[in-house]
């Protein structure tokens, strides 16, 4: 019974000094996995490049 709680600990402590390692990867991963998504742009909409310049009105 000792030598199965050993290895459970073992296999913990293991777990948790991978996880606390390489948390940053796997945060990411998460966050790309699970995480909510951007919405993409509509290419429908107009741009500002497809408007026509805006003129002032002349004075005079």
């Amino acid at each position: 019974m000792f030598e199965i709680l050993l290895a459970i600990v073992a296999i913990a402590i293991w777990a948790s000094i991978f996880i606390y390692y390489f948390r940053d990867p796997i945060y990411e991963w998460l966050d790309n996995r699970f995480g909510k998504d951007t919405p993409l742009a509509d290419p429908e909409a107009p741009t500002k490049q497809d408007e026509p310049p805006t003129q002032k009105p002349s004075k005079g």
